[in-house]
Parts: C-alpha cells; structure tokens; sequence
C-alpha cells in the first residue's frame, strides 16, 4: 500500500517513459501519447520517487501523506 500522492503535469509530459520503466504498473502511456497513472497503489512509494525523479521534464509531483511536496522540491 502506498502513502504517496501522484500528481502528473500532462503539460510537461515529453512521454519518455523514464517513469514507466521505473514502475510500469503505476505509469503507463495514455492515448493522447502521455503518461497517466493507472495504479497509485501499484509500487511501493520509494519505487514511485524513483520514477519521478527519472523524469527529465519534472513532470511527476509526489507529496506524502501530509501533502506536504517530496519532488519536485518545492521552490522556496
């Protein structure tokens, strides 16, 4: 069970598919030829960091359980 929240930036998508490697039964490619998340709850939340931090563009936000932004780290 994962903790973390996704958030995808379809704006920022390039569709590298860094994050589907990284984990595959979380991120997929959509239609539209951009990442979507298909199963939050589908790796574990260090696996879903990971596949966030492999996006070049910074198209993937994760917070945790408190909402508070893990990565990107917000700007201060």
């Amino acid at each position: 069970m994962t903790s973390v929240h996704v958030e995808i930036s379809k704006k920022k998508c390039q569709a590298f598919g860094n994050c589907i490697a990284k984990a595959p039964a979380v991120f997929v490619l959509g239609a539209d030829k951009k990442v979507e998340l298909v199963d939050p709850a589908g790796a574990a939340d260090e696996e879903i960091l990971q596949a966030a931090k492999s996006c070049p563009y910074r198209a993937i936000a994760v917070s945790n359980e408190q909402g508070e932004q893990i990565f990107p780290p917000p700007r201060k």
